[in-house]
């Protein structure tokens, strides 16, 4: 009797477990949704050059509103590396960051990559940034096309291409790339695309310019 009072308790817990867990799932998904609309919205609101490149140059300001060296350094000095105080500092930095690559990428669908001399220097840097940010390869390899086009056209230059390809190399290997010089920035690019199987991707960049 015991044994079966014991087990109906424990199935009351886990049905109500279970019932938390869907609640609290679609209340995450209904913020998430809500969230994507609200980008959505800005994005279509962006009728004019002026407006989009404010809103890539609020992005970018976004971004390195967070990336502030000296006080990370000092919250690790006083507080100590895992520290709740640091850890804060950088799950507010990862909130901002996922924050700025949906908008970006929200972005780039809709208008494409900014043109440097139509948008400006910041507003044209301001994806390649926010997108360089991201750790996750899956997210490096999609928007791998887009970027290299830009690199094409010259909005955004070959150090920036070379340094995205290599941290993209690093997070896929967990090693650092190394290549022997002298060489090109173009030939490290393109040993880069081809070790990290985007040759695909770089001809259909090619193609669609």
């Amino acid at each position: 009797m015991r044994q079966k009072e014991k087990m109906m308790k424990i199935g009351k817990a886990i049905i109500t477990f279970t019932i938390i867990s869907l609640f609290g799932c679609n209340g995450q998904e209904h913020q998430n949704d809500g969230k994507a609309n609200e980008i959505q919205n800005e994005i279509l609101q962006l009728e004019t050059a002026n407006s989009k490149k404010i809103y890539l140059e609020n992005i970018l300001k976004d971004d390195q509103a967070l990336r502030n060296g000296e006080k990370s350094a000092e919250l690790i000095l006083k507080y100590g590396k895992d520290s709740k105080e640091h850890m804060e500092y950088v799950k507010a930095q990862w909130k901002q960051d996922e924050i700025n690559l949906r908008k970006i990428e929200a972005y780039l669908k809709k208008y494409g990559y900014p043109k440097k001399n139509e948008l400006g220097k910041d507003a044209a840097i301001a994806p390649w940034i926010v997108i360089h940010h991201s750790t996750d390869t899956e997210i490096r390899n999609r928007n791998f096309k887009i970027l290299y086009q830009a690199y094409l056209t010259g909005d955004i230059d070959d150090n920036a291409m070379s340094m995205y390809l290599g941290r993209t190399y690093e997070f896929t290997f967990k090693e650092r790339f190394r290549m022997e010089s002298p060489y090109k920035s173009e030939d490290e690019i393109n040993l880069l695309i081809e070790i990290l199987n985007l040759d695909e991707e770089k001809a259909n960049s090619q193609s669609h310019l």
